[in-house]
């Protein structure tokens, strides 16, 4: 019979992480602009570059430190800093946030993962995927950037203790090259 470690090679990836290990970027860190190896860089139709215009005003104009754009050099392929709040579990914990339009915004969301490290609660996978029906099946196209990011920083608020989701490991190893915003979320909680 062959060792675990073989039939399961995952497991290692996961069992490393911890509460300690999964504090988010260092003020200054700018590691994560390696991350980004590929922009996402599309051609958009007229009509969804003046909806990503528009979203891109209003996340420059919003006033808070704690959610911050800091990169649109691409007009399809942003970096949003999210800031943990004031007496949350992440309270002073940065991570970053990659947006990414496509043809299809915005009748389809944008894809929004949490860029490495992701934070540990219990909505967010460790590979950055976020279960949140905003970004899928509960879609409306009233909705912009802004009011996505806000919904993700309140959920991340609202956090008690740090923990993964219970699929998390199987699920960030089945949807490795799917599109985020094609996931079937189901919160494991009652109070989604």
């Amino acid at each position: 019979r062959p060792p675990r470690s073989t039939l399961f090679p995952y497991t290692t990836l996961f069992r490393s992480e911890t509460q300690e290990n999964s504090r988010g970027y260092a003020a200054g860190d700018e590691s994560w602009r390696t991350q980004r190896k590929k922009i996402h860089q599309v051609e958009l139709p007229p009509a969804c570059r003046k909806r990503v215009l528009r979203d891109l005003r209003r996340m420059k104009a919003h006033d808070d430190e704690k959610l911050v754009l800091e990169d649109s050099e691409c007009l399809t392929d942003w970096v949003i800093k999210l800031v943990g709040g004031n007496g949350t579990v992440f309270e002073g914990e940065i991570y970053r946030l990659r947006v990414r339009f496509h043809v299809d915004y915005p009748t389809r969301p944008p894809t929004i993962v949490f860029m490495k490290p992701a934070p540990m609660y219990e909505h967010v996978y460790s590979n950055g995927m976020v279960c949140l029906d905003l970004l899928g099946a509960a879609w409306d196209s009233r909705l912009d950037v802004l009011a996505i990011c806000l919904s993700i920083q309140s959920m991340i608020s609202s956090a008690k203790v740090k923990s993964r989701p219970p699929d998390n490991e199987v699920t960030s190893v089945m949807s490795k090259g799917q599109d985020a915003r094609d996931m079937a979320w189901h919160p494991h909680d009652d109070e989604c």
